[in-house]
């Protein structure tokens, strides 16, 4: 008979490996395929909190380099009075207290495998948030300047953001693929891709109209700018 210690510092005995660490095993597997790193982390703690319903979940792990980090779902800011309340050892606290020690432990292996493996760096949830949110202000004075038929340098200055990445990050950022530098590349590339066969389309179909093109582009990525822009406050609430 073994004794283990769960995320929340309670002692549990156990004969042999509950079945469901099985499946929390299997799933952190197949998530591991496609993420790796700090991404890796958060997904796992997502993973975590869809599972079981939890409302908070936060993960302390030893890093050779800086000591223990600390890792809460969402991306969520750590207050001094979180982190003082924490325990100094590697471990995993949910809110509810519900989660089995067993599965726990195997999260908590897992994402102190990914924290030990090199990586790309990536985007957190709330990072995406904050780019989608400021997007989402560019798309809007890029439509009003259009529509108002406003020139000038600012008029050039957002014209030119709104082209590069408006675009492709409206497709791009839906993928949330975990590496910041390819994120990147594909947005520039993508959002100029679409305007290159939008415009081509536009001339084929002798309707030709620059101005009309970014009013229309504008419309089109709203929807997902402003998605993205809120996808955080929609799945964990607002932070406390």
């Amino acid at each position: 008979m073994s004794s283990d210690n769960d995320g929340n510092g309670n002692q549990h005995a156990q004969s042999e490996e509950d079945p469901r660490s099985h499946l929390m095993r299997a799933a952190l597997n197949e998530l591991a395929a496609g993420e790796s790193g700090l991404g890796f982390i958060y997904s796992a703690l997502e993973l975590l909190a869809e599972r079981f319903e939890l409302s908070d979940a936060v993960i302390v792990l030893e890093n050779e380099s800086v000591g223990l980090q600390i890792f809460r779902l969402g991306g969520r800011d750590v207050s001094v009075d979180l982190a003082m309340r924490l325990r100094t050892t590697s471990a995993v606290y949910c809110t509810p207290d519900i989660v089995p020690a067993d599965e726990l432990e195997v999260v908590r292996l897992a994402c102190q495998h990914a924290l030990s493996s090199p990586s790309s760096p990536f985007l957190t949830p709330n990072s995406r948030s904050y780019i989608s949110r400021a997007l989402v202000v560019v798309d809007v004075v890029t439509l009003v300047m259009a529509m108002a038929n406003v020139h000038g340098p600012a008029r050039f200055f957002v014209g030119l953001v709104f082209g590069v990445v408006i675009p492709g990050w409206s497709v791009v950022g839906l993928l949330k693929l975990k590496n910041a530098a390819l994120e990147i590349g594909l947005t520039v590339a993508t959002s100029l891709s679409m305007i290159m066969i939008l415009a081509q389309i536009m001339i084929t179909v002798h309707l030709w109209h620059p101005i009309l093109l970014q009013e229309l582009i504008c419309v089109l990525c709203f929807p997902s700018l402003w998605w993205q822009s809120t996808t955080v406050h929609r799945r964990f609430g607002r932070v406390r």
